[in-house]
């Protein structure tokens, strides 16, 4: 168990148990790049923004790195980065076509 003492040295530190659950739903060639259609990402840092969550996932699954997406939170499409909350529905799309 980790503990972070304050000058009392019996403060808990309560930021250990506070953690936020992303779910990451995948689309066409990213779910090929994956192996999976979803998955859920835990984090215990709950500052967790949508760049510093594809660097994560860009380490799991590199081949990541020279794919083209649309990254969608929440069902909206986003093109900047976006501060995540506990919850919240992210969704690597493929590019889109038509008219």
């Amino acid at each position: 168990m980790v503990f972070a003492f304050t000058k009392h040295q019996h403060q808990r530190r309560l930021s250990k148990f506070i953690k936020m659950t992303i779910t990451i739903k995948y689309f066409g060639r990213i779910a090929d790049i994956t192996n999976k259609n979803e998955e859920e990402f835990i984090s215990e840092d709950t500052s967790l923004s949508t760049g510093s969550l594809i660097n994560n996932l860009q380490l799991i699954y590199a081949d990541l790195r020279n794919a083209t997406y649309v990254l969608a939170v929440n069902e909206t499409i986003t093109k900047v980065d976006v501060q995540l909350k506990n919850n919240d529905i992210i969704a690597l799309l493929p590019p889109f076509a038509g008219g």
